[in-house]
């Protein structure tokens, strides 16, 4: 065999010695015991505490919230998606309450290609301007589901009922008073729902409790057909030119909801196109202190001034409530 042939094999059998003797050397007891190059960090990380505690773990101290959650469209996400890793709570106190729900809400709801069709998509620019997603979805709950939009109601049958409305509401469904809201054409739907809240005690009124609570559900219904038929044409609120052009700046955070006018095409949702400029007030400050419960309007309402709610009250006052020739607002 020829030498450099022959140191060549040599040189060879001594590397690998080497590389033998190095590996014996460097590579610990438990390599690949747990399975490639994990050594000994399963018994490590098995014996870190969970970080993640999934909704169980929250449940005993907000049953009400993840009975809420568990029941709606967000079950898949689960609580520390949002509010971060439960990890120590609650002895370091709260976990975080999102602020920017756009940009966080945004992260599976913006529309971008290929992004599957059932998980609903926003243009985010048009959607709701600056508002937050709080302001008209439950973070919990966020689908927004419509009232039915028929109401089984017979408006001749709630027409002879409707004599115990006229002292506030007036025999058409027209207030006399600033202070009372305006009934005629008014969403059937709305109405069976807040006079079924009434009734309910899930929304209450000095005056309107105790009425609604003499009514049967059928009384209900056949109000709502009746004022729903009624014509809603009333004289318009007069309110200065510099408050309606304030008002109609901030309305287009209620347009989603009521319309860009005010003329709702939702029927779970009411018009207030037309309505008592007092009336609107009044039931502004009232959503803001709590005084009338809705987490969407809570959320709306929590970030208005005093003159911000005088301004849209006198905006909205002065449109027309009746929908323009091929069923569009004015």
């Amino acid at each position: 065999m020829p030498r450099h042939i022959a140191r060549l094999i040599a040189l060879i059998v001594v590397f690998g010695a080497l590389a033998l003797l190095a590996k014996w050397y460097f590579t610990v007891d438990s390599f690949y015991e747990y399975g490639h190059y994990r050594a000994n960090s399963v018994p490590e990380i098995a014996a870190q505490a969970p970080v993640f505690q999934t909704p169980r773990y929250c449940q005993p101290c907000h049953a009400e919230r993840v009975a809420l959650w568990s029941a709606n469209s967000h079950k898949t996400v689960i609580c520390e998606v949002c509010h971060g890793p439960a990890q120590g709570h609650p002895a370091n106190g709260k976990l975080p309450i999102p602020t920017d729900t756009k940009k966080l809400c945004t992260l599976c709801h913006e529309a971008m290609p290929g992004r599957p069709r059932a998980q609903p998509q926003i243009d985010v620019a048009r959607h709701a301007g600056d508002q937050q997603c709080i302001a008209c979805h439950n973070p919990h709950a966020p689908k927004i589901v419509a009232a039915a939009a028929q109401v089984a109601g017979d408006a001749a049958a709630g027409k002879k009922r409707a004599g115990a409305c006229a002292g506030c509401h007036g025999a058409q469904g027209v207030s006399a008073s600033d202070t009372w809201p305006n009934l005629a054409g008014q969403n059937a739907a709305y109405l069976a729902k807040i006079l079924g809240a009434y009734k309910s005690g899930d929304q209450k009124d000095m005056v309107m409790t105790p009425m609604a609570q003499g009514l049967g559900d059928a009384d209900v219904q056949n109000l709502a057909a009746h004022f729903a038929g009624l014509s809603c044409a009333a004289a318009r609120n007069e309110s200065s030119a510099a408050d309606v052009a304030a008002g109609k700046a901030l309305a287009k955070n209620c347009a989603a909801c009521h319309g860009e006018t005010g003329v709702a095409t939702n029927p779970a949702w009411p018009k207030l196109a037309g309505q008592k400029a007092g009336y609107l007030a009044n039931a502004l400050k009232a959503f803001r202190a709590g005084l009338r419960r809705d987490p969407t309007m809570a959320g709306v309402s929590r970030g208005l001034s005093d003159a911000d709610i005088a301004n849209l009250a006198a905006y909205f006052s002065a449109q027309s409530c009746a929908p323009a020739p091929g069923g569009r607002a004015p």
